[in-house]
């Protein structure tokens, strides 16, 4: 049974015909009792809202810290992914310039070939050209003797 402040105040007690007790000391020692049962209960009832706000904010700041936990884990969950991508994109173009350096490694061979065959070409030209100015300027000096046996001969 909880005992209130107005409990307290309203006791009474038997009297005995000796050796009882005073009935005016008796009430106002129960009128003191009463008084500090309500300042206590008085205290009582504040600590219990204090510890209710306080346990509300407790509360909130275990959601902030659960809203915190989930947005690092979702940062790192994000950077992650960033990362990977990043990183398939850099293989990615590795790989297209590795390509395109064959390709142009490859162009720059076939156009190294086409280059020597044209020399070989431009050489055989040559070649060809100098027979031919030989065969003409032999052929020409062969004429050269024959018109001047003629001129000596006639």
């Amino acid at each position: 049974m909880e005992l209130t402040p107005l409990d307290i105040r309203n006791q009474s007690f038997a009297t005995k015909r000796f050796g009882g007790f005073h009935p005016d000391e008796v009430r106002a020692f129960l009128e003191t009792v009463a008084k500090t049962f309500e300042e206590t209960s008085r205290t009582r009832t504040d600590l219990i809202e204090r510890l209710k706000i306080a346990e509300e904010r407790v509360n909130y700041y275990k959601q902030v810290e659960k809203t915190l936990q989930d947005t690092a884990v979702t940062m790192q969950r994000t950077l992650d992914e960033v990362r990977h991508n990043a990183d398939k994109e850099a293989e990615l173009i590795i790989a297209e310039a590795k390509a395109r350096a064959v390709r142009e490694v490859e162009n720059t061979k076939k156009h190294a070939e086409d280059l020597r065959s044209e020399i070989e070409q431009l050489k055989q030209l040559k070649t060809n050209y100098f027979i031919r100015v030989r065969a003409l300027l032999h052929s020409q000096e062969e004429l050269l003797k024959a018109m001047e046996q003629d001129s000596t001969n006639s």
